[in-house]
């Protein structure tokens, strides 16, 4: 089974929020969408599961269209934390809808985690602090057995213990190989610890897709100081410049290769050393804009 998104667009209020995004996701991964706030992760999210209607471009499942086929939308779970349909119901109430809108939703693994995290299910969702109602929502779409799962800063508000229980359950879930999981973060250092894959969202694009444990073989980066603030036409050629103050320079290299490192050596640094590297690091070298560098310097 695959999840491709193919030609995706979408127009919100005159502007371009998506703009011709595609991918293709197979069982057994877990992708993050990365992007600056308001580049669009909760449209495309809400987009690919038909809470908002296409512009443009396809959604298919196992190669059926879901705009064509809606009994597909049971392969997707979108949960989306900015919907108040049902602020004032109980989790009975919830499961009970859930229920008929995922003919295979388990109840059993429903109930043992409500159990887990000490909710019952006489609790309204207006009652709950941001922290549990994401817990919740986290139950909730692992229940449903959806193969696929969106989940929207699925970690943001939840404190330590059950962040670190939550992210062992979303990892327990991958590893069957019968699900996928998409996570929208901003928080990058705790994505990187659990996403395989990295989706670069930018002015409505896909700018990069990044496979991440490929990408720290293949990826350097490095601190290079010269004698004047002069930085040479070879190292903006080749790389991205992430950070600059003064005569130091911190520059990523997707491909660190021996031409690169050749062409690095003629640009005579006083001083070269390698820094580990980081997905905020990616997320530097692609998002970042002209205006942002300048700050940097």
């Amino acid at each position: 089974m695959s999840l491709v998104i193919n030609q995706l667009s979408k127009r919100i209020d005159h502007h371009q929020t998506l703009d011709g995004i595609s991918f293709e996701i197979g069982l057994g991964q877990i992708v993050g969408v990365v992007g600056r706030n308001g580049v669009g992760k909760t449209t495309l999210f809400r987009t690919i599961n038909g809470q908002y209607l296409t512009d443009h471009g396809q959604v298919l499942v196992d190669g059926q269209e879901v705009v064509d086929q809606p009994e597909m939308r049971t392969q997707l779970c979108f949960i989306d934390p900015l919907a108040n349909f049902f602020k004032g119901a109980t989790i009975a109430q919830i499961q009970w809808y859930y229920q008929a809108a995922y003919p295979d939703f388990d109840n059993a693994e429903f109930a043992q985690l409500l159990d887990r995290y000490h909710l019952t299910s006489k609790q309204k969702l207006r009652h709950f602090s941001k922290g549990m109602f994401g817990l919740f929502t986290i139950i909730l779409s692992v229940a449903t057995q959806a193969p696929y799962l969106f989940l929207d800063e699925p970690l943001d508000g939840l404190d330590v213990l059950i962040r670190k229980n939550i992210l062992g359950i979303l990892i327990d879930e991958v590893a069957t190989g019968n699900r996928s999981i998409v996570i929208a973060s901003h928080n990058l250092a705790e994505s990187e610890g659990v996403i395989d894959r990295a989706l670069m969202l930018k002015h409505g694009r896909i700018v990069n897709d990044y496979q991440l444990e490929a990408m720290r073989r293949s990826a350097r980066k490095v601190q290079l100081v010269y004698r004047d603030k002069q930085i040479p036409a070879v190292v903006k050629q080749l790389g991205h410049i992430v950070h600059v103050s003064g005569r130091v320079i911190v520059v990523v290299f997707e491909d660190y290769n021996a031409e690169v490192q050749a062409q690095l050596a003629t640009t005579n640094p006083v001083f070269q050393e390698d820094l580990p590297l980081s997905l905020a690091d990616l997320f530097m070298a692609n998002l970042t804009d002209e205006a942002d560098f300048e700050l940097l310097s």
